[in-house]
């Protein structure tokens, strides 16, 4: 998957889209990137599958991850 389907985004919002992660889509934990190693801003969080994405489309109440898929694919 290219670069260009990355969600990005601060360590803070790392944090916070773990968590909701765990609770309402566990199964895209393990296409988080490692939490360290990275710096604090402007740093990949997930690389997901066209599935996982439009489905986080559908459900996801965290505004700056919808506006980054808004944003993948052009909508």
């Amino acid at each position: 998957m290219a670069a260009i389907d990355k969600i990005y985004g601060s360590l803070e919002q790392y944090d916070e889209f773990l968590v909701w992660a765990k609770v309402h889509r566990p199964s895209i934990i393990n296409r988080f990137y490692p939490r360290n190693g990275y710096p604090p801003q402007d740093r990949p969080i997930t690389n997901l599958s066209e599935e996982d994405d439009v489905w986080l489309l559908n459900n996801c109440n965290i505004d700056w991850v919808v506006a980054r898929l808004k944003e993948q694919y052009d909508t």
